[in-house]
């Protein structure tokens, strides 16, 4: 790596750069994207639980109770006050990555411990590696990461600015300031460009650094500046409620969609105002979804939710639950992802009668033939099948069971909660010290009870029953399944399971005698894809802020409602979310 030379006055430099070149933090308190930069004074969002679930209403929006519908919805459905937003770390290292070579992207996420593209979180900034905006330690990461930047493209000077060996002071600054074009996701005003060519010719070369010197400073300023680490949401005006300008909505629409900075015909529309009616906005997301950038965040997204990356971590007290058998586990859930996405109804999330399995899981599913008769080849070691009858979408495949296993029993609530939280978005408390201690007396009167005896207990307790009620339901329905997921007819100490219940009115109430009919239930309310409308609107505001969409606010009810109007399939979801006034509305930010 080339260090950054010290150079005569280096205070000046980095005073410079970080003020002239970056702009001052209080521009992207004023400004929005579309407009140029101007000078200012002044200062400047895991794991499945139904990714975030905000607790208050929004102004504006009228607030309804657990998972039934508001009363009226009142003013804007819009959830999100004007405001800055930072790139994730991965945001970071795919735009570097698509800016200057996908190569050093790579390198990146390899090289830099915060940068972590298998471990996604949902929301992006969910995770505490990442938070609303930069720490100290954080900060220090990114700057390390733009000066690896800078030492790449001095490395690979000739094809990344065609300047050839012996580059002129012109083309490089062409080159810089074009890459900050693109790297700001907005055209450079007049004063801006000239305060540019000022710090290239004054603060780089007027301080004595060379032409190939003044490239790798450049690049470097260009991404630690404000202007590429956090994207606005302030609309033509920061101060008042309003929508999105044409550049905001492409940024976000293409960090929501691939992860990374918009593209070319992105930037071409929003420039061109063809991102100002619903019909834009869709023919883009079309377009986006069809590249193999937006299916690999999606899907990626969709895995983080439904927390399979846990299984890593996981502990199960069973011999055949080995490195291979997690590895497997986990691409069973991406190829089914891959598949039902894209190409099925939303809901065969939970009622497919498809699946994927390889040698290694083929003993879980009680395939003592591999591969099982009828099964069509698929890719790598996988095979497509058709499930037996006990088995349902991913509510019945191993990594699911698995992830709300103990290492020697399986969990009831664990199981029940998870189905609670990711399918129906909605929260339980924690039981407090005193209800904890009158279940844990109930159950010592009958340390040998069953699971389905467990719940009855916790069910005959006043205080605890209309929590358990609300998810042990589902988990005993589940029973069937051992830790790892294979199906059972008796418990582990031989003794018959009954997995019949009666289920929560949230999704009609009513009976059902096994997982099968709950997830048929579950699907045909309509709970699963309002509490994907909520999970997906979080995701694409990257909220992780208590005023976060929440299931019964009106800009998840208008969502919902949009959604059954379509073919309801897992795009069109999308569609309705990029289309909806919560994600190019934002209310007036108070702290602007």
């Amino acid at each position: 790596m080339h260090r950054l030379r010290r150079l005569p006055n280096p205070l000046a430099l980095l005073v410079a750069a970080g003020a002239t070149l970056a702009g001052c933090t209080a521009y992207l308190g004023t400004t929005p994207d579309d407009g140029p930069v101007s000078s200012g004074g002044g200062g400047p969002i895991a794991g499945v639980g139904g990714g975030v679930s905000g607790t208050g209403a929004s102004p504006g929006v009228a607030s309804g109770g657990g998972q039934g519908e508001p009363p009226e919805c009142l003013g804007a459905d819009t959830v999100s006050n004007k405001r800055l937003v930072r790139l994730s770390f991965n945001q970071v290292a795919n735009s570097i990555g698509t800016l200057v070579d996908s190569v050093l992207g790579t390198k990146i996420v390899d090289d830099f411990e915060l940068v972590d593209a298998q471990h996604r979180a949902f929301p992006p900034l969910q995770s505490p590696r990442e938070g609303n905006s930069f720490t100290d330690q954080s900060w220090s990461s990114v700057d390390q990461i733009a000066q690896a930047a800078g030492s790449y493209a001095v490395d690979h000077l000739g094809d990344l600015t065609q300047c050839g060996a012996q580059p002129t002071d012109d083309c490089v600054l062409n080159y810089l300031t074009d890459l900050a074009e693109k790297a700001y996701r907005r055209p450079l005003g007049t004063e801006e460009l000239n305060r540019f060519t000022t710090l290239y010719t004054d603060a780089f070369k007027g301080a004595g650094a060379s032409t190939t010197e003044a490239l790798q400073y450049g690049v470097y300023a260009i991404f630690q500046a404000p202007q590429f680490l956090y994207r606005t949401e302030f609309g033509l005006d920061a101060h008042s409620a309003g929508p999105l300008t044409g550049l905001e909505l492409a940024s976000m629409l293409s960090y929501f969609l691939t992860d990374d900075t918009p593209d070319e015909l992105l930037m071409e529309g929003a420039a061109q105002g063809q991102l100002a009616t619903d019909e834009q906005v869709s023919a883009q997301v079309t377009r986006i979804l069809g590249t193999a950038a937006a299916k690999k965040n999606l899907e990626g997204a969709m895995i983080s939710y439904f927390a399979y990356p846990n299984l890593e971590s996981q502990i199960i007290q069973d011999d055949a639950f080995t490195g291979d058998m997690r590895r497997s586990m986990y691409r069973e859930a991406e190829l089914f992802l891959q598949r039902a996405l894209w190409s099925d109804s939303l809901d065969s999330l939970l009622t497919s009668s498809k699946g994927y399995m390889d040698a290694t899981l083929a003993p879980i599913y009680g395939v003592t033939t591999f591969p099982p008769p009828g099964a069509t080849p698929f890719i790598e070691a996988f095979y497509e099948v058709d499930l037996p009858q006990k088995r349902t979408g991913l509510l019945t495949q191993a990594g699911f069971l698995a992830n709300r296993s103990r290492p020697d029993h399986t969990s009831v609530v664990g199981r029940g909660l998870l189905i609670k939280n990711a399918f129906l978005c909605t929260e339980t408390p924690l039981p407090d010290e005193g209800i904890v201690g009158i279940i844990e007396q109930l159950l010592a009167d009958k340390p040998d009870a069953t699971e389905r005896e467990m719940a009855e207990i916790r069910a005959s307790a006043s205080s605890c029953s209309s929590c358990h009620e609300s998810f042990d339901p589902y988990g005993l329905a589940l029973d069937t399944y051992d830790v790892l997921g294979r199906y059972r007819e008796v418990d582990d100490k031989g003794r018959p399971i009954d997995s019949s219940v009666t289920l929560p009115k949230v999704i009609g109430g009513g009976d059902a005698s096994d997982i099968v009919e709950v997830a048929q239930k579950l699907a045909a309310s309509g709970a699963f894809g309002k509490c994907m409308g909520q999970n997906l609107v979080n995701y694409a505001l990257a909220d992780v802020s208590a005023g976060a969409a929440s299931i019964d606010s009106c800009a998840v009810k208008r969502v919902a409602d949009a959604f059954k109007a379509t073919d309801q399939t897992f795009p069109s979801l999308i569609k309705t979310v990029a289309t909806s006034a919560a994600f190019s509305e934002r209310l007036q930010g108070d702290a602007l």
